[in-house]
């Protein structure tokens, strides 16, 4: 399962959001609602965190549900299919104390229709294991669990946190303000979770890794390790460069706008690739996977004039490679 943001949904979102909160419903912590869920139908939900931990908001259903969390800023922080029994849906929230969260059902298709259950827990704050850069941690998956580990970066830079083994991973990475800012499935070798962020020195980062499934069990490896920042290449508006991808490998673009507007890049080919966009402080801004033709990946996003936007382009899996090409414009 991928991320990716639309600018048109965030903007109706953040107009509305008021609406939105006022007719959630409220599902207190310990507690479930029942409903029953009509073709294109979306209810919204309010969980109020009264302590620091852990909060689980769940379905119970035979329909194929799909849930959404929000901020109290109103902005989207988790989403999930399948994370739950069978097809239903489960997110699990780092929270802060005295907080209230929004949470948006609906059915994975606008076809699905029926009864449902939706639950609140709360959790305290789990017990973490120090993973240090350099270094690895070998554990052992059971049927349901998550297993959490902090990383202190000391230098800005790019890292890597992946796992290792036959068990299908995937990967949770929260920063200090318990944001969740990053998630991966099978970005590393065969169905292992690897993410790579670009930090900064001296903030603390928490890792939550799981089985892909809640029966997955199994013994894995995490590792976390570090880089210096890319030097991209320059890709002019209006232009392409070729590449070719090697197993793993990753090229890194940079565009310079001359004007405020939406800046197009895209890959074409028949290699799968996967992109995402930074700012010029190697922020993320937003990521796409088959955004554009076939398989290729293609991001749109508003930019200001004068202003230098980072890409980076990669295959969808580690295992990916071929030739691609990249284009910039801006409409």
């Amino acid at each position: 399962m991928r991320r990716i943001f639309g600018f048109i949904f965030v903007l109706l979102f953040v107009v509305s959001g008021s609406v939105f909160a006022q007719n959630a419903q409220e599902l207190r912590v310990g507690s479930f609602l029942s409903g029953n869920l009509g073709s294109g139908q979306e209810i919204w939900y309010s969980v109020r965190a009264t302590e620091a931990g852990i909060l689980t908001v769940e379905t119970t259903s035979n329909i194929d549900t799909y849930l959404e969390a929000y901020d109290s800023q109103r902005n989207i922080i988790a989403e999930d299919d399948d994370g739950g029994e069978g097809n239903n849906a489960k997110i699990e929230l780092l929270v802060t104390a005295n907080t209230t969260y929004l949470f948006k059902l609906r059915g994975y298709s606008s076809s699905t229709t029926g009864q449902f259950r939706i639950f609140a827990a709360h959790r305290p704050m789990p017990a973490m294991t120090e993973l240090r850069i350099g270094s690895f941690h070998n554990g052992q998956i059971n049927r349901g669990e998550d297993y959490w580990f902090t990383l202190r970066t000391a230098e800005s830079g790019m890292i890597t946190i992946e796992t290792t083994g036959s068990t299908d991973t995937f990967m949770d990475v929260y920063n200090d303000a318990f944001a969740l800012i990053a998630s991966d499935d099978d970005g590393g070798e065969g169905n292992n979770a690897r993410v790579e962020l670009v930090v900064r020195a001296g903030a603390t980062y928490y890792i939550k890794i799981r089985g892909f499934s809640s029966s997955t069990t199994g013994p894995y490896r995490v590792m976390a390790a570090t880089r210096t920042l890319p030097t991209p290449v320059q890709l002019r508006l209006g232009s392409f460069v070729s590449a070719n991808l090697s197993p793993g490998g990753e090229f890194w673009y940079s565009v310079r706008t001359t004007g405020r507007g939406r800046l197009i890049v895209e890959t074409t080919g028949s290699t799968d690739t996967y992109m995402e966009a930074y700012t010029d402080n190697y922020t993320l801004i937003t990521e796409d996977d088959d955004g554009g033709e076939g398989y290729n990946a293609r991001i749109s996003i508003a930019v200001e004039a004068n202003r230098t936007y980072i890409f980076k382009v990669r295959g969808y899996s580690s295992s990916t490679s071929g030739a691609f090409r990249v284009f910039a414009s801006m409409e």
